[in-house]
């Protein structure tokens, strides 16, 4: 199946330009500090997530720039990680301090590569980098952190960042000198398993997020929970794009497998529908909304990534934004006594 898409995809490419590459990159900023802020939570112990995506043929991704339309590569490589520890280790509820450190390389080569960039011509690459210290307290679920943040796209900028989690509430705002340039809200209502809720109706609360953007530009995201925390039904609005998804979980932790499918509304109105399939460490996609808004508007194309996003909590492990952790463990019900006393009697 997989290489079926890949050979459908060749007829159906799109030609990304420089000026979509270069405004990919404060993008990019945005959702990998997003992506940090829910990594970092106060009850989780370590976060890992890499990835690339590779498109086999070039005239999949073909340059087009005011010289003509150019054969090469469209790509994505990206390796992030979060780890915290507790600064006393013989103290349970102690405060528990963490570093991260998140990284990005996108952009178009005339040649395909792994590791060394070609940079031939026409070549155009980003790079960004988040960096951050953590404290937190488990116990009253509260967490404080900052950093800093790389940008080497059309030009090089340097930016911090801070971060403050209490309870279900979270905020990140970043900074470029002192001009604000991204704020984003959380407030996770969902109940999860992992700050100790028990099932009940609190499952079926929304999760809710707001994000500003420097050019006076809002995107609100909600995420409701529709069956067992295993259905869901999720959107996004902005301005200039908007999505709505059905997403199905075999189960809440989402680490075993998701199916995803989405419907986009273009910058100019246009609508277009998709979907796609996450495994442990595969994705593959097509005209999925994710693909649209962060692989350089790509559309029309199947989506094949290498992957791996896997958080901890104690022995326990998710995927991010999960409500409960995978089962790793076989319960076992003990023998009551009293029973046990009857069947030997008998």
């Amino acid at each position: 199946m997989i290489f079926c898409g890949l050979l459908a995809s060749n007829a159906l490419a799109w030609n990304p330009d420089p000026q979509i590459i270069e405004a990919q990159a404060p993008q990019t900023a945005f959702a990998q500090l997003a992506d940090f802020q829910n990594a970092a939570r106060p009850e989780y112990d370590a976060y890992l997530t890499a990835g690339i995506i590779y498109l086999p043929l070039p005239s999949q991704s073909e340059l087009k720039t005011k010289w003509g339309t150019h054969e090469g590569f469209a790509f994505r490589q990206r390796l992030g990680l979060w780890l915290a520890d507790r600064f006393d280790d013989k103290d349970p509820e102690g405060l528990k301090y963490g570093f991260g450190w998140f990284g990005e390389r996108q952009g178009w080569d005339n040649e395909d590569f792994l590791f060394i960039p070609h940079r031939g011509n026409y070549s155009q690459i980003n790079q960004i980098h988040a960096f951050g210290f953590t404290v937190a307290d488990s116990i009253n679920h509260w967490l404080l952190g900052g950093g800093v943040q790389y940008l080497n796209a059309k030009e090089e900028s340097l930016r911090w960042w801070l971060l403050g989690t209490w309870s279900r509430f979270s905020v990140m705002p970043a900074f470029d000198k002192g001009d604000l340039q991204f704020v984003n809200a959380q407030l996770f209502l969902q109940a999860r398993k992992l700050r100790g809720d028990k099932n009940s109706w609190q499952n079926y609360l929304p999760d809710l997020e707001c994000t500003y953007y420097s050019k006076d530009s809002l995107r609100m995201f909600v995420s409701q929970n529709v069956f067992k925390q295993r259905l869901y039904l999720e959107g996004a609005y902005s301005e200039d794009f908007t999505w709505v998804a059905i997403k199905y979980y075999p189960e809440p932790s989402r680490f075993i497998l998701a199916l995803e499918a989405t419907a986009t509304k273009k910058e100019n109105g246009d609508f277009y529908f998709g979907g796609g399939i996450t495994l442990p460490i595969l994705r593959v996609a097509y005209n999925h909304a994710n693909d649209y808004e962060a692989f350089f508007k790509s559309r029309g194309l199947w989506i094949v990534e290498i992957r791996l996003a896997i958080g901890t909590s104690g022995d326990s492990f998710f995927a991010l934004n999960a409500p409960k952790p995978a089962p790793n463990e076989i319960s076992q019900t003990p023998v009551k006594k009293q029973e046990f006393n009857q069947e030997k009697e008998k």
